[in-house]
């Protein structure tokens, strides 16, 4: 059997938050390593090129590796860059973004013909307005990396203080002696969310119901205002409201100079000023070709739009819109919100997107494309989305590798990419959002 020890010189990191260092003549990617440490890692996993590892004993630290905030980093699997400074992350990030983007595209296309633009976080911690965490027998929190097992945690660094005070006193309710065997071993999951509400969410197992003293006694313990039911197959429903009269539509999501109505349903960005950062940088981008163009675009589609979270803020640049979004919840949110801020150029579309674009006129003509899909990327879509000819292409993404893979296609099918920009939407570990900035080849 190969020796389950083995001692390393981490040299780099690499995509998944991993650092990277060879030893006999193999790829070991080690868990919370920073590039000059000496370690002794324990081979978790085996292939034939490389294996993954964790960190059994550091020998000698890297000069970068600093003491991290958290008690819980290194064990909970949440964070992957709280042993470096923001600015050596910020650094390594880049350099991650380039490597993969030259896997997929040749060094020199990336060199000199994309202009890329890394936009840091101004806050590194402290910055989500919504958690989910993972509940098993007495424990609250989430999962160590590379398992399934749960670290039981009090609080998260990168949550916002009112997520942690919400977190710290619905634990206290659930892990209580009078409902920790009676309902909380039928919850397997705590989301809590303060965009506009505070809220909090329990996916539930096999349909259990609440008992009224609990959620009486999760209102009295806490300062939330609703109370959602996700069911097994992650159905969610609202379940109960501090008060349904004062509650009612009264609090709003605000993202620049518009107001949202939002509820945990919908999807949203976890880190609202960079969601407002890559608004900015969109409708920048857009501005400038309006202005150019001495003209707003006829026609703009944005798929995946959720509750409208970049729809609305089209409505200055193009004379009709469309907003396609699969989530019924979603699409009647993007509804109101766009009555609430007297946009009427706006027309929500509820549909799969890839049915919605099998059914649309082949002649229907588009300006404009933007795109915010799933972190599985859009796959086969991409022929679809370019069969309707439109003259840009804006792609939001949240995921370095389907984003570069689809990107590919794009450009393959005579698309060119004029600059990408990067945001740190999730500052301390390994995860990006991505925009890319496409338009029509002109070239012949």
């Amino acid at each position: 059997m190969p020796n389950k020890f083995k001692i390393i010189k981490v040299d780099s990191l690499s995509y998944g938050g991993w650092g990277v260092g060879r030893a006999d003549s193999k790829v070991a990617f080690v868990a919370y390593a920073v590039p000059g440490d000496t370690l002794k890692i324990e081979i978790l996993e085996e292939h034939k090129n490389y294996d993954f590892a964790v960190i059994n004993k550091i020998i000698k630290p890297s000069q970068e590796r600093i003491e991290p905030v958290c008690k819980y980093f290194g064990i909970c699997g949440g964070c992957d860059y709280l042993c470096i400074s923001y600015d050596t992350e910020i650094y390594w990030k880049t350099e991650i973004f380039k490597k993969e983007f030259k896997k997929n595209f040749g060094s020199n296309y990336f060199e000199h013909d994309i202009p890329i633009k890394f936009n840091p976080a101004k806050e590194n911690l402290n910055y989500r307005q919504k958690i989910g965490l993972k509940i098993h027998n007495k424990d609250i929190g989430f999962y160590k990396k590379y398992s399934h097992d749960i670290v039981n945690i009090e609080q998260c660094r990168l949550a916002k203080a009112g997520l942690n005070e919400l977190l710290k006193k619905a634990g206290g309710v659930l892990l209580s002696e009078k409902y920790y065997r009676t309902v909380t071993k039928n919850i397997s999951l705590l989301t809590i969310s303060e965009a506009g509400f505070k809220n909090i969410i329990l996916r539930v197992k096999n349909n259990f119901k609440l008992p009224t003293e609990f959620i009486k006694d999760i209102f009295t313990g806490t300062k939330c205002d609703n109370i959602f039911l996700e069911s097994p197959d992650k159905k969610i429903i609202k379940y109960a409201t501090r008060d349904a009269d004062k509650n009612n539509n009264k609090k709003f999501l605000t993202i620049k100079d518009k107001k949202f109505l939002y509820d945990l349903p919908s999807f949203i960005q976890i880190n609202k000023e960079q969601n407002e950062n890559i608004i900015n940088a969109i409708s920048d981008y857009i501005e400038t070709i309006t202005e150019r163009a001495a003209k707003k675009f006829s026609n703009a589609l944005d798929l995946y739009c959720g509750f409208g979270n970049i729809t609305l803020f089209l409505t200055s640049y193009a004379e009709k819109i469309i907003g396609v979004e699969s989530g019924d919840f979603a699409v009647e949110l993007g509804k109101k919100n766009a009555v609430l801020n007297n946009i009427s150029n706006i027309k929500f579309v509820k549909s799969d997107v890839s049915k919605f674009l099998d059914k649309i006129e082949k002649d229907k003509k588009f300006d404009l494309i933007i795109l915010d899909p799933p972190r599985s990327g859009i796959k086969s879509l991409t022929n679809k989305i370019t069969d309707l000819n439109p003259l840009y292409i804006i792609y939001v993404s949240c995921d370095t590798m389907t984003f570069l893979r689809d990107l590919k296609q794009f450009a393959e099918t005579g698309y060119e990419i004029e600059k990408i920009d990067i945001f740190d939407m999730f500052p301390r570990t390994y995860h990006l959002e991505q925009v890319a900035f496409l338009r029509k080849n002109r070239r012949p």
